[in-house]
């Protein structure tokens, strides 16, 4: 159906004109795609109904074509009361104005319809978002529970299985079942816990919503550890584990634990297509690049397979014989991440002849990260050692014995099975636990215990884990607390903005759990805030990352104004300060006069 769009003269009477194929002069032109003119259009028998009563003696219409089609009629007519008529020279001319009109029309149409589909693909991708964040909880969260009790029950047969004296076979049979029953519960949580994370990790990659930690290091470094993680993989098994690395190889810049992942990734699956042979990872240099090779001798991948196994939930091979466990996201995240650092990965391979898989890293920092090297040559110059060596040796001097007393510790989470999980693997260390369901009660619970330590959860409801942190942080009283988050959430920088001390997600490995929180209750809550002056931004920043890297939490001011007033305000246990600005202000004088900044620590760097 036609539909009158714009109409001036005559055909602005008629707003709602409406025409059906072959229907009146536009009709025709619409249907045969072809130039119509009419100069008797008054006796004309063809004329539309609707249009009997206008004021029309002739008229011409031209079709707009966008690619072939025809989309709409462009037409002019003169009106009663004029002699005039159109011919060849007017149908060329509005032949003209057509084709101009037409790729209008077109370009407005495929740009109105481009706006809609990139507004439905941002709708698709934010209930993506929505949908993988709910996931996260929903699964996380009762995997952490999962995991948590399996690994406590799999402690405690240790503990009750040579107590057991018994000469019962049943009994001996029961014991061994509910042994190897909880460590494939353990196993297979853990394998969740990884699928889970390459879900979120491919989703967070292509929304450009993750973070990067780039820094410089030796790549033999990421080798090392990806090849101690992965040695597990091999015991048993007729396969020799070989590392190759290249001697005195330039340092790279990367996000390291990243790369290990890619790493890890390549050894894993080269582990589990391995059934005798090797695995070599090796590292050489090839011109201004790192080259990193994964090389096996085990089934191999057929050529048409090569371009396929870097794709999203692909796994080559007969998945009825070959029965790959994963969700053939690994070298597809593993791509994008090697692609992020300004590299590439493929693989080698003939079926039967085992595989080489090798990615390239740019020797040069990658655009972007220039800064951050900077700043961590300027800490280098700084002399790091000459400030944190004095720091521990003070906070160690300052820290009470703490087997002088009982611990405390406060669990705030709303889900009662991780708070069970919690309190039962922290009380068999012997601290003192006290629970909280929400942020209110958290609250309260401070004030009523004052505990030596905080484990807190982000998404409860009432106040959440990051407003809680910022009222504790907030208040004097509160503010040396240390505090570790536990959480789906994975929104480390702000938690770190706040000041927590740690920042765990679910499902978390305990043991880490309990060394962080040992460690955090050896240094002493009220001996790690650090006040950093210096006029120097970049010296500024790049302080502050190192010195909360190494556990401190660090407030940082850019003059000496600044300086006193954060001192007095935030009331910090040690203040570093940049040696000529104090000269230049008596700086250091006048923050020992401050009350409450007595026992403070001062140190003054070049």
């Amino acid at each position: 159906m036609l539909e009158l769009k714009v109409g001036v003269g005559a055909f602005s009477q008629t707003p709602n004109l409406r025409l059906r194929s072959g229907e009146g002069l536009s009709g025709r032109v619409w249907q045969s795609g072809q130039p119509l003119v009419i100069n008797d259009y008054i006796t004309w028998s063809g004329r539309a109904i609707s249009l009997d009563d206008a004021p029309i003696t002739a008229a011409i219409g031209v079709p707009l074509k966008a690619r072939t089609q025809v989309v709409g009629v462009l037409g002019i007519a003169h009106e009663s009361g004029t002699e005039q008529t159109f011919g060849e020279a007017e149908v060329e001319l509005l032949n003209r104005f057509a084709q101009l009109a037409a790729i209008a029309l077109d370009n407005a149409r495929l740009f109105t319809a481009a706006q809609e589909a990139k507004a439905v693909a941002e709708a698709a991708d934010r209930a993506k978002s929505a949908f993988l964040a709910s996931v996260s909880h929903e699964l996380r969260t009762p995997l952490t529970s999962v995991l948590g009790f399996a690994k406590i029950i799999k402690k405690r047969m240790e503990v009750i299985t040579p107590a057991v004296n018994s000469d019962d076979r049943k009994v001996e049979r029961a014991i061994q079942q509910i042994n190897t029953n909880v460590d494939i519960i353990i196993s297979e949580g853990e394998r969740l816990t990884a699928l889970i994370n390459d879900v979120l990790d491919l989703a967070k990659i292509e929304s450009g919503k993750i973070e990067w930690n780039m820094q410089s290091f030796p790549i033999g470094e990421i080798i090392e550890r990806s090849v101690t993680a992965t040695s597990a993989l091999f015991v048993g098994k007729p396969v020799e584990l070989i590392i190759d690395i290249e001697a005195d190889l330039p340092t790279i810049v990367g996000d390291q634990d990243r790369l290990i992942q890619v790493v890890i990734n390549l050894i894993s699956n080269a582990a589990k297509f391995t059934n005798q042979g090797s695995v070599t990872c090796r590292a050489r240099r090839m011109e201004d690049k790192i080259l990193v090779n994964v090389i096996d001798t085990g089934i191999g991948i057929a050529p048409d397979d090569h371009k396929k196994v870097f794709e999203q939930f692909v796994q080559v091979g007969d998945t009825l014989t070959d029965k790959p466990r994963g969700t053939g996201l690994g070298l597809s995240i593993s791509k994008q991440i090697v692609e992020h650092h300004g590299g590439r990965i493929w693989v080698e391979s003939e079926l039967g002849q085992g595989s080489n898989f090798s990615f390239t890293l740019p020797i040069a920092a990658p655009i972007g990260f220039e800064t951050k090297v900077e700043d961590e040559a300027k800490v280098h110059v700084i002399d790091l050692k000459a400030i944190l060596e004095p720091l521990k040796m003070h906070v160690a001097a300052a820290t009470p014995d703490a087997s002088s007393s009982q611990k405390s510790i406060l669990v705030v989470d709303d889900d009662q099975n991780i708070r069970r999980l919690l309190q039962q693997e922290l009380e068999a260390e012997k601290y003192l636990v006290y629970e909280a369901a929400d942020g209110r009660e958290a609250l309260e619970q401070v004030k009523l215990h004052r505990p030596d330590l905080i484990t807190l959860d982000v998404m409860m409801p009432g106040l959440s884990g990051f407003e809680v942190a910022a009222l504790l942080r907030a208040s004097p009283e509160t503010m040396g607390i240390p505090i570790i988050i536990v959480s789906v959430t994975e929104d480390r920088e702000r938690g770190y903005r706040l000041g927590v001390d740690r920042y765990f997600t679910k499902p978390l490995d305990t043991k880490v759990l309990l060394r962080e929180v040992g460690q955090l209750l050896e240094q002493g809550p009220a001996r790690k805030r650090v006040l950093v002056v210096d006029e120097d931004a970049v010296t500024v920043e790049a302080l502050t990352n190192v010195l909360k890297a190494q556990g401190y939490h660090v407030v940082a001011a850019y003059n000496s104004e600044e300086g006193i007033e954060k001192a007095i305000t935030d009331k910090p246990n040690i203040v570093i300060v940049n040696s000529l600005l104090s000269k230049q202000n008596n700086l250091l004088q006048t923050l020992r006069a401050e009350r409450g900044l007595e026992n403070s620590f001062f140190m003054l760097f070049e």
